[in-house]
């Protein structure tokens, strides 16, 4: 799934959280200005789609692009990739009720992982994100000429 880039003005970027910095990548005025966002929801579905093919590693490792990485850079991803989605458990953490019950040939209780849950509508999030959608006149988004790198990534 690939969700587009959008454009946050820098009272929306203040509200997220985020300031404005040499290193905030930007549009061009003649691309509407603003700075450069997504949502974050496509990327933790990327890394447990990576998790999860790198469960069977045999089938993917010949035709996934990721596997074919150094190994070191692969690993620094799947570690990303987990601690990414760490983040977001504990920080939605799900206080649906497990309850258990006696199953013929268990002699432990079993649990019922089928609870109820309150969820956003998925294709409504997908509309809105493309729906906001940033187009770039040139195809990909350029360095203006007055940024500053980042000594390493955030």
């Amino acid at each position: 799934m690939t969700v587009a880039g959008m454009r946050l003005t820098l009272a929306q970027l203040l509200a997220v959280g985020k300031e404005d910095s040499p290193s905030k990548v930007k549009f061009t005025e003649e691309d509407g200005g603003g700075y450069l966002a997504t949502l974050e929801f496509p990327h933790q579905l990327h890394c447990l789609d990576l998790l999860r093919k790198y469960t069977y590693h045999e089938y993917y490792e010949k035709s996934d692009p990721y596997f074919q990485e150094r190994p070191e850079i692969f690993r620094a991803h799947l570690d990303h990739c987990v601690e990414i989605l760490r983040q977001n458990l504990m920080c939605s953490a799900d206080v649906g009720m497990i309850t258990f019950e006696w199953v013929s040939g268990h002699d432990d209780p079993y649990p019922d992982f089928n609870t109820k849950h309150r969820c956003r509508v998925f294709e409504k999030l997908l509309a809105w994100a493309a729906d906001n959608a940033v187009q770039v006149r040139q195809g990909r988004v350029s360095r203006l000429g007055n940024e500053i790198d980042l000594p390493e990534p955030p």
